[in-house]
């Protein structure tokens, strides 16, 4: 009988250390027999090197001595993973818990279609475990953006099908086939966060590869509060012409310039009538992309994250 699939798990933590722990021992408990997790700890201040040594059972860590942001984090952790040469990489919010059988569904899966460099599965709300938050995902190129299928519905995994092609994979579970990764490429540290996801879906399909999407393979994703703040707008505002100058071409490329700049102008508007600080975060966002101020930009020091999964 030949050996199952090596796969490396990488989870990236930030200030969620509580989070990060639950998630490695949801990890350490599926059924899958060829596992290797790896932490990567964006330079917390919440103790996480402690804590990780004390309660994760000589699970591998390895600090960044400073905030990658999510896309350089990821990076980090993928070099990492390479090292061992998998056959799989798994890279994963820290604020989810997977079910048991979720990579053996992954797996069969990704053998099953050879032609898929990335798959995901399906994500549920954790506080509403039967809400969905994404069943699939879908690009809409001349909006620039990418959307969750049956985001909010409540449905069983057995009634969303079969394996199936999509056209965008979330970057909060992305099982990437790691013999593709040398053609595909990294994450775009230009992102630090937000929107890199759909840059990367993009940039598989580019390619040449399929995206796949692999509904019995479930995960539940701490969602409760799920909101915007000027945080999260800073790096949205700033990265959505990123993304569509980087993700599409032609009159694909013009069409989602011109809707972002009608969306994006009367947003403005309205803030800086009723929302003085998303205002600000999106005005600084959209200076900042105009000054080729990318990466990590001003978001970190003016805005402050609470606990974002980076």
């Amino acid at each position: 009988m030949s050996s199952p699939p090596r796969v490396a798990a990488v989870i990236l933590n930030y200030n969620l250390t509580d989070y990060t722990i639950a998630c490695v021992r949801s990890l350490q408990k599926a059924a899958y027999p060829a596992l290797d997790i790896l932490v990567v700890d964006n330079a917390s201040t919440d103790q996480a090197p402690r804590r990780f040594a004390a309660e994760l059972n000589g699970v591998p860590v390895r600090s960044t001595g400073v905030n990658l942001g999510y896309t350089g984090g990821v990076n980090t952790g993928v070099r990492w993973a390479m090292e061992s040469q998998p056959d799989y990489i798994l890279v994963l919010n820290p604020d989810t818990e997977v079910r048991s059988d979720f990579l053996d569904h992954l797996v069969r899966g990704m053998e099953a279609h050879p032609e898929a460099a990335v798959a995901c599965g399906t994500i549920y709300a954790s506080h509403e475990q039967d809400r969905v938050w994404y069943a699939g995902g879908r690009m809409i190129p001349w909006r620039g953006l990418a959307i969750h299928e049956r985001k909010g519905d409540t449905l069983p995994p057995a009634e969303l099908g079969q394996p199936r092609p999509v056209t965008f994979v979330t970057g909060c579970m992305a099982f990437y086939r790691a013999s593709t990764l040398p053609d595909i490429g990294l994450q775009d540290d230009r992102f630090f966060l937000y929107l890199d996801d759909i840059e990367m879906s993009a940039r598989i399909a580019r390619k040449g590869y399929k995206l796949l999407y692999v509904p019995k393979a479930v995960i539940h994703h701490h969602v409760k509060g799920e909101e915007d703040n000027p945080f999260k707008l800073y790096y949205s505002v700033r990265n959505r012409p990123l993304l569509i100058g980087a993700a599409f071409t032609g009159a694909t490329r013009a069409i989602a310039s011109l809707y972002f700049a009608a969306v994006i102008s009367a947003k403005m508007a309205v803030w800086a009538l009723v929302k003085r600080p998303f205002f600000r975060a999106g005005a600084m966002g959209l200076a900042d992309f105009a000054r080729g101020r990318l990466g990590a930009g001003r978001g970190l020091q003016v805005f402050h994250p609470r606990g974002e999964a980076q």
